[in-house]
C-alpha cells in the first residue's frame, strides 16, 4: 500500500485530520477501512479477533502465519532466550556509538539506532560461533531494514538482497545439527520449531525476528535520543524514571509501528460500519495516539502526561499492538530502550541537526533526515557505564 513512495508522512497527517473530523471508522480513497478509535481498535484486535484472518508480523511464511500453537511455542522460546542474556551487563555503549557514527562522529538518522540495536542484541541473535550467519544478519540489517523498511531507497527497483540473504541463511541453517534442550539465540529458536519447515522457511522466520528486534527498537532509540536532547533530558542528573516517561511519550507521538492491518474473515460490522470478507482494516496507531479527544495538546511532546495517565489514554496507547498479534517481546524492547536511552542521555552531550521537519514514514516511522552528534561528558569507570 503506497510503498512505491519515498515517505507516507503526508498521508498519515491527512488520515489524522479525517479521523478528527469523522465519528467512527471511515474508508480511505483506496477502499481500506480506517479505524482511529480505541474501542473499535480493541474490537478488531481482541474482542472480535475470530472475525479476522490469523495474522503475525513475527512468525509467518510469506503472508501466512504459522499455526497458533506453533506461534505460541515460538513466542515462549523467544522470551526464554531474551531472559537468558543479561544484555545490560554485557553491553558497552562507547564502541557501539563509535561504530554507528561516521568519520566526523555524526550519527545519521534513519541508520544509527538500528546499528546500535544490532550490537546490543547480538548475543540474542546468533551465537558467536555462527560467524557466517552473523555476517548475513549484518548484510540484512544494512541492505533491507535500513535501505528498504526505513529509508526506502530501493522501492523503485527490484530488491534482490533479501532473497539472496535468505538463501545464504537457509544454506547455513541447513548445515547446523539438531538443537539441544535449551535455545541460546534466535538461530536456535527457528531451528527448534517442529513441523515441516524448510531451511528457507526458517531463514525467513529468522529475518522477521531480526527486523522486529533490531528495526523497531533501533528507530525508536533514535527518537528517544533526538527528543531527549532537544527537550532538556540530555543531562548527567537525568533519572531512569524520567527516561521511562520519555520512551512512552516518544512511542505515543511517533509510534514506530504506525499502523496495524487486519483482513476480514467474515462479513460483520465495526462500530456500525459494514465490513466484508476479504476487506482490509487499518488501525491508525499514529491517529489514536494523537487524538485530541483523548490527549491534551496531543501534538506537544509532554512526557509528564505519563505520571497519571487516564483510563482512556491507556486504552488508546497501542505502540506494540494488542491481542494475539501483539509483539511478544514488547517488555524487553521497552527495557532496552530505557536502558540505552538513559546511558546516552546521562553520559553524552548532544547536538541535533535536521534537514527537514517531517518524520519519514515507510514500513517504520523514523526521524527526519539529519544527524545527532554525541560527545562524552566525562569518563566514568566501566561499571557506571553499564548501570
Amino acid at each position: 500500500m503506497f510503498l512505491d513512495r519515498q515517505s507516507l508522512w503526508r498521508h498519515l497527517r491527512r488520515w489524522e485530520g479525517l479521523a478528527a473530523e469523522t465519528d467512527g471508522p471511515f474508508r480511505l480513497r483506496f477502499g481500506t477501512l480506517f479505524v482511529a478509535d480505541a474501542d473499535a481498535a480493541r474490537d478488531v484486535l481482541v474482542d472480535s479477533a475470530d472475525k479476522y484472518l490469523p495474522q503475525s508480523g513475527f512468525f509467518r511464511i510469506g503472508p501466512a502465519p504459522l499455526p497458533q500453537a506453533l506461534r505460541a511455542e515460538a513466542s515462549g522460546e523467544l522470551l526464554k532466550v531474551l531472559a537468558r542474556h543479561d544484555l545490560r551487563a554485557s553491553f558497552d555503549i562507547d564502541p557501539a556509538l563509535r561504530e554507528a557514527g561516521d568519520r566526523r562522529g555524526r550519527l545519521r538518522h534513519q541508520r544509527w539506532g538500528v546499528r546500535v540495536a544490532r550490537r546490543y542484541f547480538a548475543p540474542v541473535m546468533a551465537h558467536r560461533s555462527h560467524s557466517e550467519i552473523n555476517s548475513l544478519v549484518d548484510d540484512y540489517v544494512v541492505s533491507s531494514i535500513v535501505a528498504d523498511d526505513i529509508v526506502g531507497h530501493v522501492v523503485r527497483r527490484s530488491h534482490r538482497s533479501v532473497p539472496a540473504i535468505r538463501a545464504g541463511l537457509a544454506e547455513q541453517l541447513g548445515r547446523l545439527p539438531a538443537q539441544g534442550a535449551d535455545a541460546r539465540d534466535l538461530v536456535d529458536v527457528v531451528l527448534r520449531l517442529p513441523g515441516e519447515l524448510s531451511p528457507a522457511d526458517r531463514a525467513q522466520l529468522l529475518q522477521r525476528l531480526v527486523l522486529s528486534t533490531v528495526g523497531f527498537t533501533g528507530v525508536t532509540l533514535e527518537w528517544v535520543v533526538l527528543l531527549g536532547v532537544r527537550h532538556g533530558y540530555n543531562d548527567p542528573a537525568v533519572r531512569p524514571e524520567q527516561v521511562r516517561s520519555l520512551v512512552k511519550e516518544a512511542l505515543r507521538l511517533y509510534p514506530t509501528a504506525w499502523r496495524l492491518a487486519r483482513v476480514a474473515a467474515t462479513d460483520h460490522e465495526i462500530a456500525g460500519v459494514p465490513v466484508h470478507e476479504g476487506e482490509h482494516v487499518l488501525i491508525g496507531t499514529h491517529a489514536l495516539h494523537r487524538s485530541a479527544a483523548v490527549w491534551d495538546e496531543p501534538l506537544d511532546f509532554r512526557p509528564a502526561r505519563w505520571e497519571k495517565p487516564t483510563d482512556a489514554q491507556r486504552r488508546s496507547y497501542l505502540p506494540f499492538g494488542k491481542g494475539e498479534g501483539m509483539c511478544p517481546a514488547s517488555g524487553f524492547a521497552v527495557r532496552a530502550l530505557e536502558h540505552l536511552g538513559h546511558l546516552i542521555l546521562r553520559d553524552y552531550r548532544g547536538e541535533v541537526r535536521l534537514r527537514g521537519r517531517r518524520p519519514h514514514a515507510r514500513t517504520l516511522l523514523a526521524p527526519p533526515a539529519g544527524w545527532t552528534r554525541l560527545t562524552r561528558a566525562s569518563q566514568p569507570d566501566r561499571r557506571s557505564r553499564r548501570d
